[in-house]
Formats: C-alpha cells, sequence, structure tokens
C-alpha cells in the first residue's frame, strides 16, 4: 500500500526524525513540536475502552506491586489523549503511534477518535503485534502501518515474507539490527525503514549513511544540527 503523504518513505533525500516518547506527556509534545521534530512518537495504551498515552517501564524482580503483564504502570490522572495531541501537532508535526496491546478494540477506537477518512496530519503506527497492525492498514487506509522489529528473528521473519505481505509501508526496527544490505533490500521492495532508538550523532551519521529513512531519538536538536537538516 501507498504511504500517506509526511511519513517516512523508502529513499527519500533526507531523514525524518521522530521524537521518541515525546507525545506521552503535553510538555514533551510541545517541547518536540518547537524543535521541528517530523513526528511525535505516542506510546497508546487501551485503559477502560480508550487510548491513554503513557510510557511502560520493564520491572525488576522485586518491585512495587502495582503490575501490566511484565511492566510498571502508574496510573496518571493527566495521561494525555489522542485528540489532544492532534490539537497540538496540527500543521506542525505528523503522529507516529506505538500501539500497546488493545486487541480488537484499537482499529474502532482509532477510526473513532481520528474521525472520517481526511486526517488534519500525517499518521503512522507501530505495534510488535503484527496482526494488529495489520486490520490498521486494511481498515485504516489513511494511517502507514509500521512493522515494529525488536529481535533479529522477527527482522529474518519480515524479510522472508515481505515481498507477500502488501500491509507495512516500512519496518520501525531496533537500530543495532540494520545494516546497509537490510535496508537496500527494504528499499527495493517500497519498504520504508526507520532506525530506533538512535541519541548518538556518530550511529545517527552511519545510519543515514546505510539509506535509513527516520531515525527516532530522545536528541531532535543534536541530531538536526549533526545532520545538517534544514529548520522545519
Amino acid at each position: 500500500m501507498g504511504a500517506p503523504a509526511g511519513v517516512p518513505e523508502p529513499g527519500q533525500q533526507r531523514p525524518m526524525l521522530i521524537a521518541h516518547g515525546a507525545g506521552n506527556t503535553r510538555e514533551a509534545a510541545l517541547t518536540a513540536v518547537g524543535l521541528g521534530a517530523d513526528l511525535i512518537e505516542v506510546d497508546l495504551w487501551v485503559h477502560r475502552r480508550q487510548f491513554e498515552a503513557r510510557h511502560e517501564r520493564r520491572l525488576p524482580l522485586r518491585a512495587p506491586v502495582l503490575y501490566e503483564q511484565w511492566y510498571l504502570s502508574r496510573p496518571r490522572r493527566d495521561a494525555m489523549t489522542l485528540p489532544e495531541l492532534i490539537d497540538i501537532c496540527k500543521g506542525r508535526s505528523g503522529i507516529f503511534l506505538d500501539l500497546k496491546g488493545g486487541g480488537d478494540a484499537v482499529v474502532d477506537l482509532l477510526r473513532d477518535q481520528l474521525g472520517g477518512s481526511a486526517l488534519p496530519l500525517p499518521v503512522a503506527a507501530s505495534a510488535q503485534h503484527w496482526p494488529v497492525l495489520r486490520e490498521v492498514g486494511r481498515r485504516l487506509h489513511q494511517i502507514a502501518p509500521f512493522y515494529s522489529i525488536d529481535v533479529l528473528a522477527k527482522l529474518d521473519l519480515f524479510l522472508s515474507v515481505m515481498r507477500r505481505d502488501p500491509i507495512p509501508v516500512g519496518i520501525s526496527c531496533r537500530h543495532e539490527l540494520l545494516d546497509q544490505a537490510v535496508v537496500e533490500r527494504c528499499h527495493e521492495e517500497g519498504v520504508a525503514v526507520v532506525a530506533w532508538t538512535v541519541d548518538e550523532p556518530s550511529r545517527a551519521l552511519e545510519l543515514v549513511a546505510m539509506g535509513v529513512d527516520a531515525i527516532t531519538t530522545h536528541a531532535i536538536a543534536v541530531l538536526r544540527a549533526e545532520l545538517g537538516l534544514p529548520s522545519r
């Protein structure tokens, strides 16, 4: 499927910068938009049939008793909602959704909260659970699906089925798994490559030389300067 305008595309002239987790709080989102991030990443969890933006941390073996599967979750009364994030980003940055669970409810919630077919800003989505993302791709054509890849076995699986899977427009991949051969192979099939999470300028330069199409980072201003990217 073709990518909507404003999301990473294979072989584009300059890499896009995605602000890692900046959509999880209003303050961080405003800061990242002000720094000119191309896309604002937000971790979206389904809570009481609504989306809630928050970042979960892996639990140590002896942690306080408040669990969500294998993650520590701190309930927040001020959790960012998706409509609020859209209002912050509209006309300035796109949104990169990192979908965390939710099952079948995810697609219906996205449809309800994003409204009709025309969106006011670019929206991409990634997920570790690819079936959910495939359903997003089938039913919500205005959202660009990116398969999230965190281990080599997943990358090998994707590369083996890439030609037969028309749903994803790209992959969002842990940067240590990437090399130029992988990036070129993806580009040959029209698949964009996002590398995460990269804060060191030297590694960002290596990835740009490989041809990656976007970098997820905490260091928007630093990488923009080091990579010589124009201000937005």
